[in-house]
């Protein structure tokens, strides 16, 4: 399906495989152990993921009926600290593997509408190449057809008798 559209999407997703792994354990390994942007990005991250996480449980059990006024009034319980660093760890080590993964499905779609691009110009300057030779052979033919005329005009000269001018008397 999607491989076989863009020949290099089975090989691009392997190296995005390949190389957002170690990337995403580097930086969930940097957040876990850096104090500050652990507390300034990992724990606000997995906070906003559980909140929405959260909301849409709530949802699902409103629309479903099963939901009570207290339990859709409340808030999400708070996460222990250590559960919060690992899930925002987490997170944002899957949001590097998403972003490296887009990447190259970007430059994988860029490149083939390029290719196609450049075979669309390559197409159009062969057409244009046509043309202008047909162009050039008609003036030719053109040119051809003044001569012609002008040589017909001079053999038709030639081979018809001229009438003989008036003589006038002699007195």
């Amino acid at each position: 399906m999607v491989a076989e559209q863009f020949p290099l999407f089975k090989l691009a997703t392997q190296i995005a495989r390949q190389l957002s792994s170690p990337v995403a354990s580097r930086v969930k390994d940097f957040a876990k152990s850096n104090p500050r942007f652990s507390v300034a990005v990992c724990e606000r991250v997995a906070i906003l993921y559980r909140e929405a996480e959260w909301r849409a449980r709530i949802t699902a059990l409103r629309l479903a009926g099963t939901a009570s006024p207290a339990l859709m009034a409340s808030r999400a319980p708070p996460m222990p600290r250590r559960q919060a660093l690992e899930l925002g760890g987490d997170l944002i080590g899957e949001m590097v593997i998403f972003i490296i993964g887009s990447m190259i499905i970007i430059f994988e779609v860029n490149r083939q509408a390029a290719i196609k691009e450049a075979k669309a110009l390559e197409h159009k300057s062969e057409w244009l190449c046509v043309k202008l030779s047909l162009e050039e052979v008609q003036r030719e033919v053109q040119a051809q057809q003044v001569d012609l005329n002008r040589l017909h005009a001079a053999l038709k000269a030639l081979y018809e008798p001229t009438p003989p001018a008036p003589s006038t008397p002699h007195t």
